[in-house]
């Protein structure tokens, strides 16, 4: 496999439709399945800086060692479309050892991101409020919680993924505050930053996200409300005061903030604090996928992505703007090219 030489990281993402690919690329995901008919096949989620694509390996790939997720692969194969969107037939793989980080997506500007997060915190208020969220974001559990994706393959997928999102979260959350007064912000804004922390236990990162064996069997939202229990019990514990009630209400928004039972919640939220931190959680995330289904087509000249399986939906790429005073002066705008 090295004759060729490989494709650069940054390529990934203009491999056309119909063309060989050569390349090295890090594995987030790897499912191994047999066909009705006996077949052996292995479905690959492949990535680099640039984007990801799925890729399927038939049991006439040629595989030399053994393909592992934060692995770096080896890629010979055939582009073609499927469903709408663009994979790799395999016909070699091997697994490399490289360093998987050139591979590795990461949320931009993470040490600005970092300071935002901490601004959060010092903006809380309310006495007990302000020193459980400290005392929860101590600088060991930062570490890691400033490295986790906040999801597996959704949304803020990535390393810095999760503290990017929560930001967001709490961002939204008080902002909204603004605009209805009667809202406890504190309360939201401290609710919105402890609502995700549980993925720090759910998922395992090194490379790509995994599920821990906690995170399959309890889930984020559990663990996050047993976190947040056990540390107001060690404030009692050391003789701290913190009142019941505000540390019922804290718990309802981590259980809730899916918002309905089918999406892994136990509870719907039952106070506006709670309501408006799922509203925002869930708004963050829709953003999210909007943005990147579209940027992850923007080279196809359809002004629709294909059809998305997952969502239910085609994503409309056309960006409208206006310039000028003339009244006339509106237009279509994508890839910053105006568009009749």
């Amino acid at each position: 496999m090295d004759k060729k030489g490989p494709f650069l990281v940054r390529e990934l993402k203009m491999i056309p439709s119909g063309k060989q690919v050569w390349g090295k690329y890090l594995i987030l995901d790897k499912v191994e399945r047999r066909t009705r008919d006996g077949k052996s096949v292995i479905n690959l989620r492949l990535g680099d800086l640039s984007g990801e694509i799925d890729a399927v390996a038939w049991d006439n790939c040629a595989i030399a060692g053994v393909l592992e997720v934060g692995k770096v692969a080896g890629v010979l194969g055939d582009t073609s479309t499927y469903n709408g969107r663009l994979q790799i037939t395999a016909r070699r793989l091997k697994s490399l050892e490289e360093d998987p980080l050139p591979y590795q997506k990461s949320a931009a500007g993470l040490e600005h991101l970092k300071l935002q997060f901490q601004d959060l915190i010092a903006s809380l208020n309310d006495p007990y409020l302000k020193k459980l969220i400290t005392r929860i974001f101590s600088d060991s559990f930062l570490e890691e919680f400033f490295r986790a994706p906040a999801a597996r393959r959704i949304h803020h997928q990535y390393a810095g993924g999760l503290l990017e999102h929560t930001i967001s979260v709490a961002s939204l959350c008080r902002q909204t505050c603004a605009l209805y007064p009667e809202l406890n912000q504190d309360l939201t804004v401290a609710g919105a930053l402890v609502h995700d922390m549980g993925k720090v236990e759910e998922l395992n990162f090194k490379a790509a996200a995994e599920y821990t064996a906690a995170g399959r069997m309890l889930g984020h939202i559990y663990i996050g409300s047993e976190m947040l229990a056990g540390h107001i019990n060690q404030l009692r514990s050391e003789g701290e005061t913190f009142p019941e009630q505000l540390e019922l209400m804290l718990k309802h928004m981590i259980l809730s903030h899916h918002g309905l039972l089918e999406f892994g919640s136990p509870v719907k939220p039952l106070y506006p604090e709670a309501f408006l931190l799922h509203m925002m959680d869930n708004l963050d995330a829709k953003m999210h996928v909007f943005w990147n289904k579209i940027k992850d087509d923007e080279d196809n000249p359809d002004d629709f992505t294909p059809y998305d399986n997952m969502f239910g939906q085609h994503y409309y790429k056309l960006r409208y703007r206006y310039e000028g005073e003339d009244e006339n002066a509106t237009f279509l705008e994508r890839n910053g090219e105006q568009s009749d």
